[in-house]
């Protein structure tokens, strides 16, 4: 949009200095339009006010965004922690449960090899 402006105002500029008029004319035309032009712009005062404001909001918007991160920092380590807790839960339940499977197996390795020892002198004696 502003380099529209621009492109408008040096169509604007050729177009006076080329058009057929009086060198003190043409100057007055210009010297009437840029003040034209002047009037639109806000005063000195009120751009004062516009950069305070602007400043202001993109310092509280700033702020905003810190906080935000923070909360979003904060929600991450605890969400880490708790997942680290479980993970050592589950760790230790595996161990926990990989230990029993392993005593079970091996009573039931003893077990089977003194019913097959105790079968086997059975079936040695003689009744």
């Amino acid at each position: 949009m502003n380099n529209f402006f621009k492109g408008m105002l040096v169509g604007v500029g050729i177009g006076l200095l080329v058009a057929p008029m009086k060198g003190e004319d043409m100057r007055r035309l210009v010297s009437e339009r840029t003040n034209e032009l002047r009037g639109y712009l806000p005063e000195n005062e009120q751009l004062t006010v516009y950069k305070q404001q602007i400043t202001d909001r993109v310092s509280h918007t700033a702020d905003n965004l810190k906080g935000y991160a923070q909360q979003a920092s904060s929600t991450l380590q605890h969400t880490a922690g708790n997942l680290k807790n479980i993970g050592q839960n589950a760790a230790s339940d595996v161990k926990s449960t990989g230990q029993d499977v392993a005593s079970t197996s091996k009573e039931a390795v003893r077990s089977a090899k003194n019913s097959n020892t105790y079968g086997s002198t059975l079936d040695n004696t003689n009744y």
